[in-house]
């Protein structure tokens, strides 16, 4: 299978790109700077694609089975705060124009709606990025009504660690404060995804089995 990356650069990103060529998948990297994605495989097609530049992604789509989304505001100095819909209208159009059905999106347990976390500092948190969050929610309602094949997965606090496979799915919104997850392990849920099609038309969160009991 030939899997489209967006975002394929950051450091969700390789992670992903790691796993799917371990389960014997082609890669479509699609990064803004393609110069700057440090791999050496020829399994690995490097393309530019820009979220605020919708025909680069449509173009960069091209040829890809499946559809992965790591897209996520880095600098809060950047008052562009419609990232994540901005990226995500361009993937569905891409994807339209090709005949892609399948798209997993990294989303944030943060786009949920109406769930106020324990701990004055994670709201005020929250509350400060609220914009971002908002945008996002919008987002993963679009991408659920595109007609496509869609997972949103909203991810906790992610960290660099190797994989275990040892993780919790959460259909539950009432997230607790100190979830977090592997980013090997959460190419390893996605990867997995891409394969068994388990949640499909679903939005779920995932996070490790010991930050989540």
């Amino acid at each position: 299978m030939r899997i489209a990356i967006l975002g394929a650069s950051g450091k969700t990103g390789q992670p992903l790109i790691a796993e799917a060529l371990a389960r014997g998948h082609e890669v479509i990297a699609i990064v803004r700077t393609p110069e700057k994605l440090v791999i050496d495989d020829a399994r690995v097609i490097k393309r530019k694609g820009d979220a605020f530049d919708e025909a680069s992604v449509i173009a960069a789509l091209e040829g890809a089975d499946a559809v992965i989304t790591t897209v996520g505001k880095t600098d809060l100095r950047d008052k562009r705060v419609n990232l994540s819909t901005a990226a995500h209208r361009a993937v569905v159009a891409g994807m339209r124009k090709h005949g892609i059905r399948r798209l997993l999106v990294i989303s944030s347990i943060g786009a949920a709606q109406g769930v106020k976390r324990k701990g004055w500092r994670r709201n005020i948190y929250l509350y400060l990025r609220r914009k971002y969050y908002s945008d996002m929610y919008q987002m993963e309602q679009e991408v659920l009504s595109s007609g496509l094949d869609v997972t949103v997965l909203r991810a906790p606090m992610l960290y660099d660690g190797s994989q275990t496979g040892n993780y919790r799915i959460i259909e539950d919104e009432n997230y607790l404060n100190e979830l977090r997850l592997a980013r090997a392990d959460l190419a390893h849920f996605l990867l997995q995804d891409v394969a068994d099609n388990k949640w499909v038309n679903r939005t779920i969160a995932i996070a490790d089995q010991a930050a989540s009991r």
